[in-house]
């Protein structure tokens, strides 16, 4: 009888435990998409500009891209009507544990508490919305840009892609860190080859700390305040840090300048399982260029006629992946930025095998090698530069 009790007892412990343990890890009971949406309002110079970030926080991953629906319901009458759905039929793939955003247009500021509909693969989840306001006024160092009227050439253009059926690639695992003022090109660089050696085997190649792989980043790029890093000095300052490091990571140039041709490398590449990045330039109302920005590619959506990127932008508040759709050669909607968004030079990171000995390899945190120069923050750098300037207000981790 006193070994039935104690049997029984055991059960019961067992049985709270692992109730305990399924609600610790899972608190959401099953769901796909957690309680807040975080919508991220953007504002330049104080004012509102329209545009807003809306990010789904999942709780678990789907094995399969899927159709997703976000409704707001900004007038608070209990419902959803077809001009509070900001989303239509964006193709997203849940990760667990990870939000994926997206831009868009409300003339009607959401404001905290208001309800929210996701709408996944049929199935609908409330929210609540959950806002702050992130402040891109001085995003650009306009001043610092020295041929605007060359990198003005061909935006605008229409682009036929290649298809050949529907495409659906997405890559996991690669992070998103968040940028110091300047430094996109360094930090989106730093997401592409964690990722890459991550999956090949090579994580023990680099520091513990991101930064201070952006930190050698940059000096081998030759980055200065002024303008970045080029496009050119981007490739070359990688390939240097490979060979001084000894990780087998070689970068290439792909597309062109425009965007013509840049969305069908980026789409080989990720089906070769290689990590891409991108150049952006930013134009204002009437075309001229401004500057620009550079951002982590994970994945390509085509179908229909229509192209969509996920993508990991240093510049965005808080982790995670946004989706944005590509008309010809422009992005449709880029919240940071109020102007035109065009496509330009990717950048392809592609592993070539085995890391070199140990012994070779300079460590990540020293200085590079002798003939690679630190910036020079007293001499303006080189033109056509792509980084981002005033971030100080958006979030740094």
């Amino acid at each position: 009888m006193k070994n039935a009790l104690i049997a029984g007892a055991a059960v019961v412990v067992i049985a709270a435990l692992l109730f305990i343990w399924k609600a610790a890890s899972d608190p959401e009971g099953g769901k796909l998409v957690g309680k807040t949406l975080l919508v991220s309002a953007f504002t330049s110079n104080g004012e509102a500009t329209g545009k807003v970030l809306l990010q789904v926080p999942f709780v678990r991953a789907l094995e399969a891209s899927a159709l997703i629906n976000i409704a707001v319901d900004t007038n608070n009458d209990g419902s959803f009507s077809e001009d509070e759905y900001f989303v239509t039929d964006f193709p997203v793939r849940p990760r667990a544990n990870w939000r994926n955003g997206f831009y868009v247009r409300s003339e009607v500021p959401m404001t905290n508490g208001m309800n929210a509909r996701v709408a996944i693969n049929g199935d609908e989840y409330e929210a609540s919305v959950e806002t702050k306001t992130v402040e891109v006024g001085e995003l650009l160092d306009i001043a610092s840009v020295t041929d605007p009227e060359n990198a003005t050439k061909g935006w605008g253009m229409p682009v036929a892609y290649a298809q050949e059926g529907a495409v659906e690639i997405t890559q996991e695992g690669v992070p998103d860190l968040t940028q110091r003022t300047g430094e996109c090109a360094p930090t989106a660089a730093a997401d592409s080859i964690i990722s890459l050696a991550a999956k090949n085997g090579g994580g023990g190649l680099l520091p513990g700390d991101p930064r201070d792989l952006v930190e050698n980043l940059k000096r081998h790029m030759n980055w200065t305040p002024e303008n970045g890093v080029p496009p050119d000095d981007f490739v070359a300052g990688k390939n240097r840090w490979a060979a001084a490091t000894g990780v087998p990571i070689k970068t290439t140039k792909v597309g062109d300048a425009h965007g013509a041709s840049t969305v069908d490398a980026i789409r080989d590449a990720l089906q070769n399982g290689d990590a891409v990045d991108l150049r952006i330039k930013f134009g204002d109302a009437s075309g001229k260029a401004v500057g620009g920005h550079m951002v982590t590619v994970t994945g390509i959506h085509q179908g229909g006629g229509q192209t969509y990127l996920d993508i990991n932008d240093p510049a965005t508040p808080d982790s995670g992946t946004e989706t944005v759709e590509v008309q010809n050669n422009q992005i449709t909607n880029y919240g940071p930025w109020e102007g035109l968004t065009v496509l330009s030079w990717a950048f392809v990171q592609t592993w070539e095998g085995q890391s070199t000995d140990g012994d070779a390899r300079q460590s990540l945190e020293e200085e590079p090698s002798a003939n690679i120069p630190a910036p020079n923050q007293n001499t303006p750098g080189s033109k056509g530069g792509i980084e981002v300037r005033g971030l100080e207000s958006i979030k740094t981790r």
